[in-house]
Formats: C-alpha cells, structure tokens, sequence
C-alpha cells in the first residue's frame, strides 16, 4: 500500500497537505511503516535522554525556570513538567543535542521536531498509542512535503533545513493530535512558516546554538497549531506564494514540489545514525574502520587519510580540524578520524570531553586526514564515503562505502536501534527499565492512554 496521492491542480500547497493529514487514519498506514515509527520513538527517546545529562542544554533548563509555566508536560531527564509547547521544546533540544538524532536527506532531522511535539500534547490530552503513531507518521510527511522541494538549495545557501522545515513537521504533528479540522490544519502550516528560519554557520565557527533549533521549531510549530484551532488565519500560500517559503529559501529558484506526491511513505526513508556525529561523515568512518579492521595500525603507522566527499559535504563536516567545543566536534570529520584511530571509537564521551579536543596527539594525526569533493561514484548515494589510507611503509588502501549504514540504501535494523538504546541510557537506567521501556514502544498501539512514556525513562 502506498501513501494517498493529491491532485497537482486546485488547491494550495497548505491546503493540499492539510487535507492528507485530517484524512489519515491508522488502518490506512501499512505494518512496516507503523513499525518504523515506533523505532524512531525509541531511538528519540534514547537519544534525548543522554542529551538530557549534557552541560550544552543547561541553558533550556535555565530558560524553562525563568518562564515557570504550567505543568503539561513532563520533561525527560526528571527536569519536572512545563507547559506542553516548552515540555516539546527542552526534549526537542535534548534529544539534538547528541547529534546522534534521525535524519532525512529531504528535511534535514525529523525526529527531533515532530516526536517531542506529539508527545507532550499526547500526555496532555491522554492520546492513545494508535493516535501518536498517526501524529508521528502525519508530521514526518508534512516536514517533507514542506521541505524537500527546497532543501538542497537551502543547504548550498547555509539555511539549516531542519529548522527552516521542522516547524511544519512540528505543526502536523500537533494538529493531528489535537484534531484539528482541514482548514485548521492548513492555517497551522501557514502561521508556522513566519518562524521558518535558521543559518548553518554553526558548522563553520562552532557555536552550541544548533542544539536549540530543533528546540525553537517543536515551540513554535506547537504553538502554531494551538493558535490555528483558536482562530487565528495565515496565508494559506505560504510554500508557492509570491513572498512562500519555496520562493525565498531557493533564492526565487525552480522547485520540484510534485516529485514529494509520488504516494511514498516518507518516514521510510529516514536515516538512523550509527555514530554521534553529523551525517555526512558516517559513511567514511565506516569505510576507514573496514581499513583498520583488515590492518590494524596506529598513529605512527599513518601517513595520510584522504577521504572523497560530495562536494557539498566538504563545508558541512570537513571544515573543522581542530575543534574548540562539543558541537564542532561532531561536524569534524579530521577529529572523528584521529578518535577512531588513536581511542579505537567515536563516542559522545569523548567527543565532549576537552582534554581529549586538546589532545596533542589528536589534533596532530587529525592534520593527516584531508577531505576532497568528487564526483559521486556510481552506485553509491550523496552521504558516500571513499577512504585512502597511506601507511608509513608505503602500502595503501582504498575503500568505498556506498551508503552509511542506518541509511535507506543500507539500513538500520530494529535489533540495531534497540542496540543503540541500550547503549545511550547505559548509566542512567536500569536494564530491568531499559527491557521493560522497549516492550512498551513494541506493544505501544496497544495503550489507550500512553501519556506516561517520558516518565519512564526518569
């Protein structure tokens, strides 16, 4: 079964996808896809649970007490309960600040935007199992439908794709769960694109405001939608529009709107992160680690690693060799080399830790390592990575990795994602918590009131 098809002529973009989203019901979504968005719950979850213990999102905390706002919402990490719109906007920004979150080669991180909004209104409202799997799957499709006409223009501009699209994703989400009509969907998408914004010079000089963008789209696609059931009207041209969304973030470009109506479930094609690190450097990381594998060497036995990126990739996670904090860390691909070289891993630990960024010997073998744009080979996707390892006695060896794994083309397996859970919330809870909390997300549909899902994790 695929996803309903909308008709290219008549309606606007808002209206078009305001009616797929009032009109999506559970039956209509097949196994394999519900299946899917319960893994990206709990990978979410996990993910933003260990964010919750990060010294960089003590300032949502610090924000959150200033506002004192009602008690909606629980915020993950025992951080207490806030009105449901900042409940979504602290666990939006826990859950990116590992950045080990999903991603979307059409949208940038979904997950961080539309599951934190889903499920602080569903705890609000006592929402079911059944009705967080529509909202999840309603608000991925929306981000996508919202976003990919325009995101890889905005990636070349430096717009950051998630929070330009993740207040549509968020708005969706929010919209389903609330019930709102067709019209007030519509309006929903349309008041959230006046918060549409976000530069990427976070992956040129550093900077920890990243973390809060997933943050600052959930808080005001949220709202957005709350504002829409209230009454309040936006223009409901606001992707195709004169002064749309599509028009100014591609520089008054060509975009392929209809390409993203082609009755795919998008949510499917959702990349899971296997290392905590931005993803276009996945790929090579893999691809050296098959290198190491067959010929295990260190430092000294090292001349150089080059590693062939899309030319894209270069300034989004090759830029940095040196970095100066956490987040400059996880967009370098010369630093993510020397851990996995020098520590033999590429762990958030260590990738947070300052005494190891300023590591002598890190920081010299990560001089070695130099990124170069080609040509996508064939066969291989946009997040490829070719690796060249020099070793000192001259031998060398090459390796191509096609796709990272976790992504579409060579992808995560729910063993992987319970795997990866398992390894996130070591430390912070109990394994008897950790399998109980997995059946939960397993047997989620099966809840009439699944309010309770953050309180579990502590």
């Amino acid at each position: 079964m695929t996803a309903p098809k909308a008709s290219a002529t008549g309606p606007t973009l808002a209206q078009r996808q305001a009616k797929w989203i009032s009109e999506l019901e559970y039956e209509a979504i097949p196994v394999d896809v519900r299946e899917r968005a319960r893994l990206l719950l709990l990978d979410f979850l996990g993910v933003a649970r260990r964010g919750a213990t990060l010294p960089q999102v003590e300032p949502a905390r610090a924000l959150l007490a200033d506002l004192d706002t009602a008690p909606q919402a629980t915020i993950i990490g025992g951080g207490g309960k806030a009105a449901a719109a900042y409940a979504a906007y602290a666990n939006g920004t826990y859950g990116h600040s590992c950045e080990y979150d999903d991603g979307h080669m059409d949208c940038g991180h979904a997950g961080v935007c539309v599951i934190p909004t889903v499920l602080a209104l569903a705890e609000r409202k006592g929402s079911s199992g059944k009705d967080i799997i529509v909202a999840i799957v309603a608000g991925y499709q929306a981000m996508i439908y919202s976003m990919g006409p325009i995101n890889r223009v905005t990636l070349d501009i430096g717009w950051h794709g998630m929070k330009v699209g993740g207040v549509f994703g968020a708005a969706a989400g929010a919209a389903k769960i609330l019930g709102l009509s067709e019209l007030q969907i519509a309006n929903a998408l349309a008041i959230a694109g006046s918060d549409s914004s976000g530069t990427m010079e976070y992956d040129q000089s550093g900077g920890e405001v990243k973390r809060f963008h997933a943050g600052i789209a959930t808080r005001s696609g949220l709202q957005a939608a709350v504002l829409a059931g209230a009454g309040l009207t936006g223009p409901l041209t606001i992707f195709e529009g004169l002064r749309g969304i599509h028009r100014l973030f591609s520089e008054r470009g060509t975009v392929d709107v209809e390409r993203f109506w082609d009755g795919s479930w998008h949510i499917m094609n959702t990349f899971v992160k296997l290392y905590p690190m931005v993803g276009t450097v996945h790929a090579a990381l893999d691809a050296l680690g098959m290198v190491l594998d067959r010929n295990p060497a260190g430092a000294d036995d090292i001349a150089e690693i080059e590693v062939g990126l899309v030319d894209w990739a270069v300034p989004h996670g090759a830029a940095i060799v040196h970095p100066h904090d956490m987040l400059s860390a996880q967009f370098s691909l010369a630093h993510a080399c020397a851990l996995r070289v020098i520590r033999g891993q590429v762990a958030i630990a260590d990738l947070a830790d300052p005494v190891i960024r300023s590591d002598a010997q890190i920081n010299a073998f990560a001089e070695k390592v130099k990124p170069v744009a080609i040509d996508v080979p064939d066969g291989a996707e946009q997040l490829f990575g070719q690796v060249t390892v020099r070793f000192t006695d001259g031998q060398t060896e090459t390796v191509l990795q096609h796709a990272p794994r976790g992504h579409p083309k060579n992808p995560a397996t729910g063993e992987d994602i319970k795997v990866k859970f398992r390894e996130v919330v070591s430390g912070l809870l109990d394994e008897e918590t950790v399998e109980t909390f997995i059946a939960t997300i397993e047997n989620l549909e099966q809840h009439e009131n699944a309010s309770g899902l953050i309180a579990q994790l502590g």
